[in-house]
């Protein structure tokens, strides 16, 4: 129910008149938790109509409207009281108005200044009801001041005391309490008139800030005792000095040399003056082998305490000369005695340990891993040729586990997959600030590998400037980052491997001469698939264990015919399209067995390659119009990607490199068309 009210006096709604209105209207309506939920609107603000603070701080002026609202219907005779209430025309006599306006400055001034206060404060009156609320109050308690009006203060803060305080008649002051995760001090009061308690007062101050403060001074003061005690463990001397070089703290083991000048706790009568002087101006750390007595030499480092680019003191460490060559002597002679255990131990595992993972009994491989194997124990330069999935890398890798270098770094570097803006910063590294983004010091795939091998494949993919400095590289011994000035050593070996014919490109002009020399002291061929069919069935069966572990099958054989079929393909891919064919088939496979119907097409049918080329020679023809060239290669390339299943074979036919063929399929857009006839197979 809204009752829409007007105030015609000159002061307002000032203090007395909200007193007398609250007074009249607890006459009026007997029911206490109606008027309790009774409220007052004004100015889009909304206070308890019996909160007379709260009331008085609308600042509601002469001719100013407000509304009244009641959740429940009230008496149509009440409603008329409370309208006369506020139209009543009587004259004020002007010292009754000036009363009033300074009784509602001060009102309104005691208002203002107990809400601003930073500590909470609650008022409740003899009914533990509370009357008044300030907005720190209602933030410790996490609620709007509107909520806790007219709430009993013990239901709805947590061991408020205010019913104890009047109770007693006895303050309480400062109280430790926790609300909300707040830490409080919490000062309880009773409020008398008359010698009549009428009510009571809290007012709780927040002291979590504090209690964190304290929580960090005491972990500061554990850290110092754990930083003084680690200080007073150590045997190395530690000390720190002011920016004069005195020492104003140093432990136990400084104590002992300190003890011995005479005195003079100060930096410079060991390390000398001028040292001092050159740090102070340089500002940079000092580190250099001090002898302080005849017998006694020390290795010392300063490290300066720079503050605002001011010198504010030193930290300084000391370490026996004498303690680091012995742990040095200690150190060589353990890793004397692990190489001399190794070569033993190397004696006992075979001379070809390395080559296992390599599988397959033909002669032809054979002959190539023998090379391979014999070149292990050389440091000299090794350049591997063959198809692609051969297995270049795994033999680079072979050597390299069978060589002294086993247990240093091998780094592999596909030259054709490394963009050719970023191989060289890639090979030989950079300097911080050699170009934009170059922000931090990198080192290249060379030093990355000293003490161990490189393994650069796809070699034959590299520019000229790249191949010269490959060059350098093998003849100098060193290397030089982009951006920097002085060269660094490496001991580096080299394998290198390409599928292509690197004799021809020299004769072409696409590749150095004398680079091609320098690769080619140990040359090793791997031969393709085809030239060493006897080992497909070894091979079949090594990925058929790999893929069961891999996939969680539980492939035991086999169909009848399924390894002839396999033995003639010719296999274009090599080893790594057999590997290919062989998940496919697990993938397909429903019982423990693979069968020749899940084989490709072109693989199953021996003479589906020969009854295709057949019909290429007799469908090409040319119209009586003469094309572009570039129109003639587009309708070969259109007829021939239908006929193979890969880019592989595609370029075999034509007799061009991989990469060609997959760009020029992309530039006419025939990626659709590529193995068409396959499809389903």
């Amino acid at each position: 129910m809204f009752i829409k009210l007007k105030v015609y006096k000159k002061n307002g709604l000032h203090v007395r008149m909200a007193a007398a209105f609250i007074s009249m209207l607890q006459k009026l309506i007997q029911n206490k938790e109606k008027l309790k939920k009774a409220y007052v609107l004004y100015h889009d603000k909304k206070v308890q109509v019996n909160n007379l603070l709260s009331l008085v701080s609308l600042k509601i002026g002469q001719g100013e409207e407000f509304i009244l609202c009641f959740e429940e219907e009230v008496d149509e005779e009440i409603v008329n009281q409370i309208k006369n209430f506020f139209e009543q025309t009587d004259r004020e006599d002007s010292q009754q108005t000036e009363a009033d306006r300074l009784l509602m400055e001060n009102s309104i001034t005691l208002h203002e200044a107990v809400s601003a206060l930073p500590n909470g404060i609650v008022v409740v009156n003899s009914d533990n009801m509370i009357t008044y609320v300030n907005a720190a109050a209602a933030k410790l308690l996490e609620k709007d001041p509107h909520e806790l009006i007219n709430q009993r203060a013990d239901e709805v803060i947590p061991h408020s005391r205010l019913h104890k305080v009047m109770k007693t008649g006895k303050m309480e002051v400062a109280k430790k309490q926790k609300i909300n995760h707040h830490t409080l001090l919490t000062t309880r009061s009773p409020i008398t008139f008359n010698g009549k308690t009428i009510g009571a007062v809290a007012i709780f101050q927040d002291i979590s800030s504090i209690e964190k403060i304290s929580k960090e001074l005491n972990e500061v003061k554990e850290m110092q005792q754990r930083l003084h005690l680690v200080l007073k463990s150590v045997s190395d001397l530690i000390g720190l000095t002011d920016k004069d070089g005195n020492f104003i703290y140093w432990n136990d083991e400084m104590d002992v040399l300190l003890s011995k000048l005479n005195g003079e706790k100060n930096i410079q009568s060991f390390i000398g003056k001028n040292v001092w002087k050159n740090m102070k101006d340089v500002q940079k750390q000092f580190m250099k082998v001090i002898q302080v007595s005849n017998q006694s030499s020390y290795i010392t480092k300063i490290n300066p305490i720079i503050v605002d680019n001011e010198l504010r003191g030193t930290v300084t460490t000391m370490t026996r000369f004498d303690d680091i060559k012995q742990l040095l002597d200690k150190i060589d002679l353990m890793e004397q005695r692990t190489k001399y255990l190794e070569q033993e131990l190397s004696k006992h595992q075979g001379f070809d340990m390395a080559f296992h993972k390599i599988i397959g009994n033909s002669e032809t491989l054979k002959d190539s891993l023998t090379i391979a194997a014999k070149v292990a124990k050389t440091n000299s330069t090794v350049i591997i040729t063959g198809e692609s999935g051969t297995g270049k890398e795994l033999v680079a890798r072979a050597i390299h586990e069978a060589s002294e270098r086993k247990n240093n770094p091998f780094i592999r570097v596909n030259c054709a997959a490394i963009p050719p803006q970023l191989i060289e910063s890639e090979l030989f590294g950079y300097e911080k600030g050699a170009f934009t983004g170059a922000y931090k010091t990198h080192r290249g795939k060379f030093e990355l590998a000293n003490k161990g091998t490189i393994f650069l494949d796809e070699i034959g993919d590299l520019s000229l400037d790249l191949q010269a400095k490959i060059l350098r590289v093998l003849q100098e011994k060193e290397v030089e980052r982009i951006g920097g000035f002085a060269p660094i050593q490496l001991d580096v070996r080299v394998i290198a491997a390409t599928n292509r014919d690197l004799k021809k490109m020299v004769d072409e002009g696409s590749f150095r001469e004398d680079l091609y020399y320098r690769l080619n002291v140990v040359p090793i061929h791997l031969p393709p698939l085809r030239a060493r069919k006897e080992d497909i069935p070894l091979l079949v069966e090594a990925f058929r264990k790999q893929l069961n572990d891999k996939l969680g099958k539980n492939i035991k054989g086999y169909e009848k015919g399924f390894i002839e079929a396999l033995c003639s393909y010719n296999w274009p891919g090599n080893i790594r399209e057999l590997q290919n064919v062989m998940e496919r088939l697990f993938n397909l496979a429903d019982g423990d067995i693979l069968l020749c119907k899940d084989l490709p097409h072109y693989i199953s049918d021996p003479q589906f390659f020969e009854n295709n080329e057949a019909k290429q020679k007799q469908n090409l023809t040319f119209g009586s119009k003469v094309l572009t060239l570039k129109e003639y290669e587009k309708q070969i390339f259109s007829f021939a990607c239908q006929h193979y299943p890969s880019y592989n074979q595609l370029a075999k036919a034509l007799g061009i490199t991989h990469k060609t063929a997959a760009k020029k399929v992309r530039e006419y857009g025939l990626e659709h068309l590529v193995g068409k006839k396959y499809q389903g197979s």
